[in-house]
């Protein structure tokens, strides 16, 4: 059945979808080095690596990440990052840390590289181009985004007392000669610097996190508002650049289903608002719970379309891309021909419910599942994984309108 990957998608946020099988899986791998041992520390990187990450995930990607690598580290994350791309349609780079340039050929600096001397480059630091080479042979479309400081160490007396992105650069990273079906956004213009920015994240990072999530916004437009956000916020300083060689149009979140962004601060509500919506919170969980352990994690097989009208409605929002009844019914019907028996639980004092609205709730909870599967050559698949389901009450209970996954440690 070739390598499995972990994905709760498509069917009941539960499926677990052989790699070959699913070219609409979207997998990204986050780095962001920050301590280094040679070079001083950067503050933001590793800040700006866990909040792509987090916000890679909430619109559907599977989150390869690492932060603080060494070079062996680091390695090791790009092979996993490999495995998990066989099959995937959207494969994702993102890295924020030092990087350099030297002829023309761009490296990411692993956190213990001590690049005393140019001969040691090879043995020290990892060349961008190997891991936008390894994208594009496994996925049709390869995304990069390089928020390195592009200063190089050999030119700078070896970056031994460099404590920011933000000191002064003598050179930038390099175009990349050739690139099939690929996107590749820089934090600034070649031979530039890219800032560290004064709060939790750069300029960079902090664009990105406004942006990215904006649903029927091509990629093209959203550098638009990347760069046009970074050069205000530097005052013209730093400039985001890219290059690209995509065939067709890429959106983070396809349009027509908006992405629930973070909810800005506001005044408090009186207690007699909070006092009601506790107590709707408290009868909500109850009733989303059994929902999930009735209907959710126990689908009906033997009637698949009225299986998915009962749990999704006319349709459903699923890892950022919608799905009818149709698309939806046809998936899940691949899937669970795959298996001789199944079970699904949830975790007791998993499940957790947030309210958004007299109507709609949010709600996360660890699954554990088993696949048995018909091929008795093929291993058995268990697990859990951690599931968030956006939620719409309705009439006789709740349907799903959104719902994403990611692993979760056993």
């Amino acid at each position: 059945m070739g390598r499995l990957v972990i994905l709760v998608s498509a069917f009941l946020g539960l499926l677990l979808l052989s790699a070959d099988a699913q070219p609409d899986r979207r997998v990204a791998l986050v780095i962001g080095n920050g301590t280094y041992d040679e070079a001083g520390t950067l503050p933001n990187p590793v800040n700006d690596a866990l909040d792509i990450a987090d916000k890679l995930r909430a619109i559907g990607f599977e989150v390869i990440e690492g932060n603080d690598l060494g070079k062996r580290e680091l390695e090791r994350k790009i092979g996993e990052f490999s495995d998990a791309l066989q099959g995937a349609g959207v494969g994702l780079f993102y890295y924020a840390g030092h990087g350099l340039q030297v002829e023309g050929r761009n490296f990411i600096v692993p956190v213990d590289a001590r690049l005393d001397m140019p001969v040691k480059l090879q043995l020290e630091a990892v060349p961008i181009d190997e891991v936008l080479d390894i994208m594009e042979q496994q996925t049709k479309v390869s995304l990069v985004f390089l928020d390195a400081c592009r200063n190089n160490p050999f030119a700078r007396g070896l970056s031994r007392n460099a404590a920011s992105r933000s000191a002064t650069a003598l050179a930038g990273l390099a175009q990349f000669d050739s690139t099939r079906g690929s996107f590749i956004a820089f934090s600034t213009a070649p031979g530039a610097v890219a800032m560290d920015g004064t709060g939790r994240n750069s300029p960079f990072a902090a664009a990105l996190l406004r942006h990215i999530a904006e649903p029927g916004q091509s990629i093209n437009d959203m550098m638009i508002a990347v760069r046009r956000d970074v050069v205000s916020e530097t005052r013209e300083s730093q400039r985001p650049w890219e290059q690209g060689s995509l065939l067709e149009r890429f959106e983070f979140v396809p349009g027509g289903e908006p992405i629930q962004p973070p909810k800005p601060a506001v005044a408090p509500a009186p207690a007699s608002q909070v006092a009601a919506l506790e107590r709707s919170v408290g009868d909500d969980k109850s009733s989303i719970e059994k929902f999930l352990r009735r209907d959710y994690l126990a689908p009906d097989t033997k009637d698949m379309r009225e299986t998915v009208k009962r749990l999704y409605g006319s349709s459903a929002t699923v890892f950022g891309t919608p799905y009818d009844t149709d698309a939806l019914v046809k998936v899940k019907t691949d899937w669970f021909a795959q298996w001789a028996s199944w079970s699904f639980d949830l975790e007791p004092g998993s499940l957790q419910v947030t309210p958004r609205g007299e109507d709609r709730a949010d709600a996360v909870f660890a699954m554990n599942y088993d696949y048995v599967p018909k091929d008795k050559s093929a291993a058995r698949l268990t697990g859990k994984a951690r599931v968030t389901l956006g939620l719409v009450k309705v009439d006789d209970g709740w349907r799903i309108s959104s719902e994403t996954s990611a692993a979760a440690a056993n």
